[in-house]
């Protein structure tokens, strides 16, 4: 086969993403939950005028010469060039049908043990691009995964894993300064906010998001703040200002009281979970009066003090 040709060139975190899709090789069923981004080490080879190492993987892996081996990326210290789409699962972790092959995006980093400048340079290459890849899901660096995280037996990515948190800290330096496509919202489709593992889909259009959201998830905005399926009120817990009485409520507290702040607070946009209303002070609640509070500029005490009490009265 000769060099491949692209059929599309972009520009990711500073990274050319060559994409080259083989979907004749794509295994039966999609990637509905991408729970990390799994970093792996594969050797430098030689290769001739006019092409890159990361080219060579994937026409070697088109041509059938890479066994039954199938990951997204191959980075290289010049480029990466893409073979999967990232609802497509690869083979790569050697955990058969665990989380490793199936919910992670496997970035093959093509580096020799010498640690040349050519090498330090796919390792960036790598870094950068597991950072785009991360924040475009809403992931953090705790979603970074080495091949030995998931079969302990394999030492790899052989080439990184002697200064992993150097690394883990590099990408990291990359994931703060990725820009959010000039910011634009994204709508995250989750089981609560906080449980970053159950993430389905992120979408730019809250319209697409509210299509694919399944029962047993909503759908958040950038801020954490539930914008779907609304809330549903008891009409029984309408709160009035004259009726709440000035107790400090805190996490652990389970009554009539605790609906009613769970009211005002979901009214004002601050998510209390996904079981919404339902009595019980929680850290899904603790967590949305905490941020209620740094809103209105009191306070971060997480307890609901008269003082929050009028906050969210008055607002």
């Amino acid at each position: 086969m000769a060099i491949l040709k692209p059929t599309k060139t972009t520009t990711i975190n500073g990274v050319k993403v060559n994409e080259y899709l083989l979907k004749n090789m794509y295994p039966s069923g999609g990637m509905t939950h991408i729970k990390g981004v799994t970093i792996h080490n594969t050797d430098w080879i030689s290769v001739a005028d006019g092409t890159t190492p990361a080219e060579q993987y994937t026409r070697a892996t088109a041509n059938g010469n890479m066994a039954d081996v199938l990951v997204h990326y191959y980075v290289d210290d010049t480029c990466a060039w893409k073979n999967l789409p990232h609802n497509v699962h690869g083979w790569h972790a050697a955990d058969g049908n665990g989380d490793g092959n199936m919910q992670t995006i496997a970035i093959e980093c093509i580096m020799s043990p010498n640690y040349y400048e050519k090498d330090k340079k796919s390792e960036d290459n790598a870094a950068r691009l597991a950072a785009a890849i991360l924040k475009e899901l809403g992931l953090g660096i705790d979603q970074l995964y080495t091949h030995q995280h998931w079969y302990s037996k394999k030492y790899c990515p052989a080439y990184i894993l002697p200064h992993w948190e150097t690394f883990k800290r590099k990408v990291q330096s990359y994931l703060g300064g990725v820009p959010s496509s000039a910011e634009t919202e994204m709508y995250r489709i989750r089981k609560a906010w906080g449980n970053v593992a159950s993430q389905i889909g992120a979408y730019t259009n809250l319209e697409s998001a509210k299509k694919e959201c399944k029962d047993g998830y909503s759908v958040f905005n950038s801020k954490g703040v539930k914008v779907y399926p609304e809330e549903k009120k008891p009409e029984q817990s309408i709160v009035h200002a004259e009726s709440v009485e000035w107790i400090p409520l805190k996490k652990g507290d389970n009554n009539q009281r605790v609906e009613s702040l769970q009211i005002l607070l979901i009214g004002k946009g601050f998510t209390c979970g996904s079981c919404g209303a339902d009595h019980d002070f929680g850290a899904a609640t603790e967590d949305a009066v905490i941020r209620f509070q740094k809103w209105v500029e009191i306070s971060t005490t997480g307890v609901v003090d008269a003082k929050t009490w009028n906050a969210l009265l008055d607002y």
